[in-house]
């Protein structure tokens, strides 16, 4: 899946996992760090879960990543202070095995570069695991991406309250 829909995913990742009221009224921060931990683990699943299932690149790698960063960088800037380490490590669980397996041969394609590559960790970017379509049949995987969008959008709508407060900077 292009990086995009990983970064889209790691925000509803962090909204359902993070229990807003539960972290206020706490007075230490184990709770942040807890939920920060459980989000990248999360995070980290549901990238494999996403490669796995069929899936084109609708989107041109050089602007994803441009948007995908753009995203990451956005969306932490203005999420509330305390729970921004929730929301970050929600993102890097989200990408880690793209950075991992597959940003030392983009860094090399896209800038000439000859950094060391190793061969890929993790089994969905495998061949034989790996949802990527490289036909022009791409019916299946649009259903994906639009079942997918729709799916973040509900987590998102039921815990809108946890989202307003994540956001909210005058908390």
């Amino acid at each position: 899946m292009n990086v995009i829909f990983h970064t889209t995913t790691a925000i509803s990742v962090a909204v359902l996992l993070t229990d807003t009221k539960r972290i206020e009224q706490s007075t230490t921060s184990r709770n942040v760090i807890w939920t920060s931990i459980f989000a990248f683990t999360v995070g980290h699943i549901s990238h494999g879960a996403l490669d796995y299932i069929p899936h084109c690149y609708p989107v041109n790698s050089k602007l994803d990543a441009i948007i995908g960063l753009t995203m990451i960088l956005t969306t932490t800037w203005l999420t509330n202070k305390r729970y921004r380490l929730i929301m970050g490590l929600s993102f890097l669980g989200c990408i880690f095995p793209d950075l991992v397996d597959l940003s030392p041969g983009i860094i090399n394609k896209q800038l000439g570069l000859s950094l060391p590559t190793i061969d890929k960790i993790f089994p969905w970017h495998f061949h034989d695991y790996s949802g990527s379509i490289y036909t022009d049949n791409c019916n299946n995987s649009t259903l994906n991406h639009i079942l997918l969008l729709l799916t973040i959008g509900v987590v998102c709508w039921c815990r809108r309250t946890d989202l307003k407060t994540m956001f909210n900077k005058s908390v």
